[in-house]
């Protein structure tokens, strides 16, 4: 009697086990079935992109970039891929890409901003504050952009950091630019040139040339900057050289008996 009923069991659970797998069987074909339906049906295509953050690219410049092609199916886009393409525009600092069913890609950027100029070989190159070039031009463009001389190149690329041999003078540069937008005073200088071993030189719009140690300070130095131009603003001199290349210490020479000596 114990046996009977051992088989009877062992035959129960065998009988709803079959039917459980032929459940999950139909349940896994009709998944199957319907995402394969999705994935080819009109329901899903793309129809809309939605892109924020961008001032300075058209938003078609960005769709172009991203090789995002409407009408396909949005679950068929490897977003990771079309941020990799975005994200090799020379304008584009960070990207994130996110899917809006049932017809809408959200596109987020950062981009950006040209920072100064570095003229090279007859061509001007902008940069950005990481040093990235962003475009190179034959003209040199009225923008409120500082103009750094002196850059001893090795090569640039588009959307890569410049390849330079006076990388460190030209961080000090941008740090001096930096420190000058802060403290409010960008709009007097025209040139920062790091051409010299020994010091920085800043050219004022009306071409008054001011020395500046390389290790100093760049937040001192546009402070003493603004304050020494101030003074010589008020007591009305020009063609003169402005040396701040000691610490605690600023001379004001004539251009002329400066060259002389």
């Amino acid at each position: 009697m114990d046996n009977t009923n051992k088989r009877f069991k062992k035959k129960h659970r065998s009988k709803k086990f079959k039917k459980i797998m032929t459940i999950l069987s139909f349940i896994i074909l009709f998944l199957l079935w319907s995402i394969y339906i999705l994935l080819n049906s009109d329901l899903l295509n793309l129809k809309t992109v939605e892109i924020y953050g961008n001032e300075i690219l058209e938003e078609e410049e960005i769709i172009e970039t991203g090789k995002i092609i409407f009408n396909r199916n949005i679950l068929q886009f490897k977003l990771t891929e079309l941020e990799n393409n975005i994200i090799s525009h020379p304008y584009i600092k960070e990207v994130n890409i996110k899917r809006k069913l049932p017809q809408t890609l959200t596109i987020t950027v950062r981009e950006r901003e040209k920072y100064a100029i570095i003229p090279y070989m007859g061509s001007y190159i902008y940069i950005d504050q990481d040093k990235v070039v962003l475009e190179s031009s034959d003209s040199y463009l009225a923008e409120d952009l500082v103009l750094i001389t002196g850059v001893e190149f090795e090569s640039f690329k588009l959307g890569h950091k410049v390849d330079i041999k006076n990388t460190a003078l030209l961080d000090r540069a941008i740090e001096l630019v930096a420190a000058s937008k802060v403290i409010n005073n960008a709009e007097m200088i025209s040139e920062i040139n790091i051409g010299q071993e020994d010091y920085i030189k800043l050219i004022t719009f009306d071409g008054i040339e001011v020395l500046l140690s390389k290790s100093i300070d760049p937040v001192y130095a546009m402070l003493a900057f603004k304050e020494t131009l101030t003074n010589i603003y008020t007591r009305n001199i020009d063609n003169i050289i402005v040396d701040m290349r000691y610490d605690g210490q600023i001379s004001i020479r004539n251009r002329e008996i400066w060259e002389e000596e």
